[in-house]
């Protein structure tokens, strides 16, 4: 396209026009920079000091619980029962606004959003899943809370 017949106050007044909507729109996106900063103050290895799934501590059980996340968001969380196999879900944290949003592995492009509170040695999640954490081979809804020290 020739822009040629427009004056030169013209022609920059039109990049002005095209070029502003982009620069907001890039300005806009800042909320994932921050997401990514909330996220890499959680980076490291958690353990859980209480572990509730559906009324069942898995720390009082004697098992353990344990959640390791890198500084780009990808996680393994891990929760060992006596007696039981371990069960280890993997995948990527982010944050929505003040929720924890979760994708696992297994369900790519599905979220999940989880109550967090956390300073740099403590960590508390609470949250409604599914999975098969009775070991009977049917996925459940788990409402599970963790308490987690760093």
């Amino acid at each position: 396209i020739s822009l040629s017949y427009l004056s030169r106050a013209s022609r920059n007044l039109l990049l002005f026009v095209v070029i502003a909507p982009l620069t907001v729109f890039v300005a806009c996106n800042k909320d994932e920079d921050s997401s990514s900063e909330k996220v890499s103050e959680l980076a490291g290895t958690w353990t859980a000091t209480s572990a509730t799934f559906n009324g069942v501590d898995v720390v009082e059980e004697g098992g353990s619980v344990t959640l390791v996340i890198q500084t780009n968001g990808k996680f393994t969380f891990t929760i060992m029962r006596p007696g039981r196999a371990a069960m280890v879900f993997t995948g990527k944290l982010g944050f929505d606004e003040q929720w924890l949003e979760v994708e696992y592995d297994t369900d790519p492009g599905e979220y999940e959003y989880y109550d967090i509170t956390y300073d740099a040695h403590n960590m508390h999640i609470g949250a409604n899943s599914v999975f098969d954490f009775d070991g009977d081979g049917t996925p459940e809804e788990v409402i599970f809370f963790l308490d987690m020290v760093r």
